[in-house]
């Protein structure tokens, strides 16, 4: 089957035709192609970010907890979660939570004078959340940390936390 197409402003010389049958071919490659590259999108988005990013990720969220937990002001260290972290997180519970290593005037800022250790591989859940889990394994106390991550416009908020200093040869 074919279509004759009239062109505005020409004579009908001017028109001309469409095969369907190529036009249906053509189609369904243009169809193919946008689908295998909208597919081949999500698994490039959901990559976990590399060893250094993953690094800073960590000592930029061990930097603003020891400031929170020197200073008692906990606003930076909601500010940078995600939306769910700040509603499910006031000042008040950070202070809460954080208050046994205040109390023993735990150094958590030390953490940027080393690597982190990771127990698990820096992982990105389902949901596209980024976990790393691991320690600064210093002696006779390392620092452990649980900390999530939420991707949102295009930079990572902190989404949970979880900071404990414990032995060092404490299970993992």
């Amino acid at each position: 089957m074919a279509i004759r197409v009239a062109v505005p402003g020409s004579k009908p010389a001017g028109s001309f035709m469409i095969n369907l049958p190529n036009m249906g071919r053509l189609w369904a490659a243009l169809c193919l192609t946008f689908f295998m590259t909208c597919s081949a999108l999500p698994a490039q988005a959901q990559r976990a970010p590399d060893e250094n990013t993953s690094a800073r990720l960590v000592w930029s969220t061990m930097v603003a907890l020891d400031n929170a937990n020197r200073t008692g002001n906990y606003t930076v260290l909601r500010e940078l979660g995600s939306p769910s972290f700040q509603s499910r997180n006031s000042q008040l519970v950070l202070s809460s939570v954080f208050a046994d290593l205040r109390d023993n005037r735990v150094d958590v800022g030390r953490a940027i004078m080393t690597k982190p250790t990771y127990y698990l591989p820096p992982t990105l859940k389902p949901e596209g959340e980024l976990r790393l889990r691991g320690a600064f394994e210093y002696r006779p106390k390392s620092l452990r940390f649980d900390l999530i991550y939420k991707n949102l416009n295009g930079g990572w908020r902190l989404h949970a936390i979880s900071v404990a200093q414990m032995d060092f040869d404490a299970p993992r």
